[in-house]
């Protein structure tokens, strides 16, 4: 009798199981105090913030999305901000300032420390190419707030 090594299928994660997906979702949900978009799966809604080529090409022109980019554009900036609480155990607060076609932005600070400074160039702006970049994006700004944290507060990373 001989033994055979068998090589297990490893677990087949959603793509959406990313911590910062995950709270991207949750950000999103909370925001959305009407119910506005509660039919909407979770996967729609964070597929609105990338923008393809193919899916621009695609787009109806006449639909308004406005309140639901705005909504986007605070969950995005709330959950980068929630992610740098949990990272760095300090109370973080987050202001969007949102302007239709003029510069927007986007402030966190943490534990009274300014860590995360983004303008943005209208709301409707904040689109990546692909569901990687959003992700690597969201990254590195945690990166950079953590970092920029860790110049003035005390936490163990």
């Amino acid at each position: 009798m001989s033994q055979v090594l068998t090589r297990e299928k490893p677990p087949n994660l959603s793509k959406f199981q990313h911590p910062f997906l995950q709270e991207l979702i949750k950000q999103i949900r909370l925001a959305d105090t009407f119910g506005k978009y509660r039919d909407w799966s979770d996967e729609l809604l964070v597929n609105q913030l990338i923008n393809s080529p193919e899916k621009a090409k695609n787009a109806p022109k006449n639909l308004n999305f406005e309140p639901l980019n705005q909504l986007l554009t605070n969950a995005f900036y709330n959950a980068i901000g929630s992610i740098i609480e949990k990272i760095t155990g300090h109370n973080t607060e987050t202001f969007v300032h949102l302007r239709n076609k003029e510069f927007s932005s986007a402030v966190v600070s943490c534990g009274g420390v300014l860590v995360l400074y983004a303008l943005i160039w209208g709301y409707k702006s904040l689109r990546f190419m692909s569901l990687q970049e959003l992700i690597e994006s969201a990254e590195n700004n945690i990166g950079i707030a953590v970092n920029k944290a860790s110049r003035y507060l005390d936490f163990v990373v």
